[in-house]
């Protein structure tokens, strides 16, 4: 609920709505307003842009925190993009370290295919033998992942019967890189919150660079192989989330906020989208913003 607009706001009425029980607690009784905009009592809803939240200068007048909307159902979700599985992709030349290990997270609408659409790829500078894909295979009728170290290739599906189905689906794809000794050198696919499948990674990231290319809607080496339907809150990260936090995501529905986790690496809600632009910008705040490529009217309201 958003803080009232008129009337008795009490400092605990703030710790209520900031803090969600987690405030400091040497702060019980002298809290102050700085305090609660800057984070130290709790956390403030990221998921409002900077000009609705409190200032950030003190001292603070208690009408800075008049009806700012503190819960994080207040995130909205009113833009997809929607790409035309001909030429349209979003690209990005590099998006940091996740060879070692990482984990996507978006919702998808597959349109018809008749070829295979590459939903996400991460690719070496150079060769096709280190990348990291998540792709609707035509041939198996299935949502794939697949995640290929040094030339050796390690393959993850959903069932069948995703393809134009009318319905928007999660799907997060996680990886670990090593020896398969390990149990947690594993890769696995999850469709709206299940596992679906896993396979032990045998190989690590060869390449001596780290994935110096990223693309979300086609596969760079692969001619022809573009998205078809709609792609939505995409985030990356560079750790792999766990069963409990695949199912927190899906449950919560969309959009789930994602702006707070430790090791988001990019996040694009594409609610920042506006016609004609050519870039979109990354809503995790590590300003990793992706170029749109061959289309100016690439958005869709049509959301989870």
């Amino acid at each position: 609920m958003a803080v009232p607009s008129s009337g008795t706001l009490s400092l605990a009425g703030i710790r209520a709505e900031i803090a969600t029980n987690t405030y400091n607690a040497s702060a019980t009784t002298t809290s102050s307003l700085e305090d609660c905009s800057d984070g130290t009592v709790g956390t403030i809803n990221t998921a409002n842009s900077a000009s609705d939240r409190p200032d950030g200068s003190a001292p603070h007048a208690m009408s800075e925190f008049y009806a700012y909307d503190h819960d994080l159902t207040s995130f909205t979700d009113n833009i997809s993009f929607d790409f035309d599985g001909a030429n349209d992709y979003l690209t990005r030349d590099s998006i940091g370290s996740l060879e070692a290990k990482g984990s996507v997270s978006a919702w998808v609408k597959l349109d018809s295919m008749s070829a295979n659409g590459f939903i996400f790829q991460l690719k070496a500078e150079s060769g096709t033998n280190d990348q990291i894909i998540l792709l609707w295979n035509n041939a198996a009728g299935v949502i794939r992942g697949n995640v290929k170290f040094g030339g050796t290739t390690n393959v993850v599906d959903s069932g069948s019967g995703l393809e134009n189905d009318g319905n928007w689906h999660h799907v997060v794809f996680t990886w670990e890189s090593g020896s398969k000794t390990s149990a947690n050198n594993i890769t696995r696919l999850y469709i709206d919150g299940s596992e679906t499948d896993n396979d032990a990674i045998g190989n690590s990231w060869a390449d001596a660079s780290a994935p110096s290319e990223l693309a979300i809607g086609r596969n760079s080496i692969q001619s022809n192989a573009y998205f078809n339907g709609h792609i939505n809150d995409v985030a990356i990260f560079n750790d792999v989330l766990s069963s409990s936090e695949v199912s927190t995501i899906y449950n919560s529905g969309s959009p789930k906020d994602e702006s707070s986790h430790s090791g988001l690496v990019a996040y694009y809600t594409m609610e920042a989208y506006s016609d004609e632009d050519t870039t979109l910008a990354d809503d995790s705040g590590n300003s990793n913003t992706i170029s749109i490529q061959n289309s100016s009217d690439i958005d869709s309201t049509d959301t989870p």
